[in-house]
């Protein structure tokens, strides 16, 4: 009789076990569980890999570890919590785009026209011969529709910090020009909701790590990962498992003990030019900081004092009868009421120019929030910058510090960096030592073996492509 499982069968069979399974298994655990033979089982778990979220750990016999955690969570399947974010962003989304609307519509009934009028009626009396040029009000309308992928730039910025980041230009053509300023339309904008931040490829990382395997013999690391994304080690062997079966990959064990995946099928290049992903390490990918509103402190002001100029005129109209009974008079011959009156010069205005203060107030401590946890990640890329230029081998903190204060961006005090470098010590795999003298050492042995695994892997591969190590030295342009 035969007992063989078929592929799908064992696949199913394994699964099934699967569901109720907690923590890390082997194969020969996998194998011990349904029967199946120890190949059969391997080929299983890689095949249930592919097909739900896994982590991949060594022990020290050189045994791969799969963990699928407390439950199978298919890939790219939505949690509750991602539906909630999505549903928040679309309503956000829904709101910026309906209030810049009004905005636009308040900012022309409201004020400009008035203003406009005025000044032309003026302009006219001082000299028939001179015009006043109205065109721009166009821009109010056509800067709300504007794409902003189609008149925003993405150039180089460097923060308050010294941080290099993308940013957002704007430019839009003119009579044959560039304008390189923002206009006044998107600075109300901006005090509103923000400055835009450049938008990111979610394809980014999966295009970087496919130009890196391009590059580097089709051999990838844990810690080379770590360097293309300031993953931790856990996060990257999720990655890891990931990035084997979306470019089939194989994973090996060195006799170092040390897991690498080998993308040899990556390296089948035609002769077709086509643009793909740039290797940029993770500790050059500075975030771009979080602004409350992007402008200049005398723009601010100017559209605060146009809003508060709207809300006290708005106010007098609603709580000044007097005031209102001279309005309704003076419109009365163009067949507006009181009511209309009352609502449309008093509440609307009145509650447009409430909510245009409201929103930036109650963005003021998110965005205080999200710049400080975007400041702690720029100070970790750049000190896990020196810690790779190192190789992961043994540092004092006064030659670390050395080291991280000549970069060019705003100094560290030793307080912050041994904060730092002791919250990466159990993320990275480092630990301390002390030195002959007592020196205590920092040292991330993991960074330092990976690398060296890798450099000779790839030398035993040929000598057509970059070697692993190198990419880690900061070089004289990053004064490390």
């Amino acid at each position: 009789m035969d007992n063989t499982a078929k592929p799908d069968q064992a696949v199913r069979l394994l699964e099934a076990k699967l569901g109720s399974a907690r923590g890390r298994l082997t194969a020969s655990d996998a194998a011990t569980a349904t029967g199946l033979p120890l190949e059969s089982a391997r080929e299983s778990l890689e095949v249930l890999m592919n097909r739900y979220i896994c982590r991949l750990q060594v022990t020290g016999s050189g045994e791969v570890l799969y963990d699928f955690g407390t439950s199978l969570r298919r890939r790219g399947e939505k949690t509750l919590r991602d539906y909630l974010r999505s549903a928040g962003e679309l309503l956000w989304k829904a709101f910026t785009v309906g209030f810049k609307i009004w905005i636009t519509v308040t900012l022309v009934v409201y004020f400009v026209i008035f203003v406009i009028l005025l000044i032309a009626l003026l302009a006219s009396g001082r000299d028939s011969k001179k015009s006043v040029k109205l065109g721009w009000i166009g821009d109010l309308f056509a800067d709300l529709f504007w794409i902003s992928s189609r008149n925003m730039a993405i150039v180089h910025a460097v923060d308050s910090g010294g941080y290099r980041h993308r940013a957002y230009r704007q430019q839009k053509r003119r009579g044959g020009e560039v304008e390189s300023g923002k206009r006044f339309v998107q600075s109300v904008y901006d005090f509103v909701f923000g400055p835009a931040r450049p938008d990111y490829d979610v394809f980014a990382n999966e295009k970087e790590v496919a130009a890196w395997l391009r590059g580097n013999h089709g051999i990838l690391t844990m810690t080379e990962l770590v360097a293309l994304a300031g993953w931790t080690y856990e996060e990257a062997s999720e990655r890891m498992a990931d990035y084997l079966t979306r470019f089939k990959g194989e994973a090996e064990i060195t006799d170092d003990g040390v897991l690498i995946g080998n993308f040899d099928r990556m390296l089948a290049a035609g002769d077709a030019q086509m643009e793909g992903g740039k290797v940029e390490l993770f500790w050059d990918e500075y975030e771009a900081p979080f602004e409350l509103t992007g402008n200049e402190a005398g723009r601010n002001a100017a559209i605060f004092w146009l809003n508060a100029f709207n809300l006290g005129f708005a106010a007098f109209i609603l709580f000044s009868p007097d005031l209102r009974v001279q309005i309704e008079a003076l419109l009365y011959e163009f067949g507006i009421g009181a009511g209309a009156v009352f609502v449309a010069l008093g509440v609307i205005p009145l509650l447009f120019s409430l909510l245009f203060f409201a929103v930036p107030l109650l963005r003021m401590l998110p965005t205080r929030t999200r710049e400080n946890a975007r400041r702690k990640r720029n100070e970790r890329r750049r000190v896990l910058r020196h810690i790779f230029s190192r190789q992961g081998r043994p540092v004092s903190m006064a030659a670390l510090m050395e080291d991280v204060n000549r970069d060019g961006t705003r100094p560290m005090t030793e307080k912050d960096l041994r904060r730092i470098v002791e919250g990466l010590l159990p993320l990275y795999g480092g630990r301390t030592d002390l030195a002959e003298d007592g020196t205590v050492l920092y040292r991330f042995d993991r960074i330092e073996r990976e690398n060296s695994v890798a450099e000779n892997v790839r030398r035993r591969q040929g000598d057509t492509a970059s070697l692993g190590g190198v990419i880690f030295d900061t070089g004289d342009a990053h004064g490390g």
